[in-house]
């Protein structure tokens, strides 16, 4: 969603990438909309609220680290 937006050092012998803002912002929002279901689901289980001098996702390049690749592959199931 959002990785094909980052970047890396400008180089003289490139030409500087140009992305559609329409593509940008609705995957700004689609960073925003995760941000907010995640502290949602937070505070309703662990009962943990957002602090104030949290910065927001998309400002954080490490906001999930490597060890949190680990719930990419958890299966859940509903409950009954």
């Amino acid at each position: 969603m959002y990785e094909q937006f980052l970047g890396g050092p400008l180089e003289p012998s490139r030409e500087v990438p140009v992305h559609d803002a329409r593509a940008v912002a609705k995957a700004q929002a689609e960073v925003d909309e995760a941000e907010a279901d995640l502290w949602r689901v937070r505070e309703e289980l662990l009962g943990w609220t957002r602090p104030p001098w949290a910065p927001a996702a998309a400002l954080e390049p490490d906001w999930f680290s490597d060890e949190d690749r680990v719930y990419d592959d958890i299966e859940t199931r509903p409950s009954s």
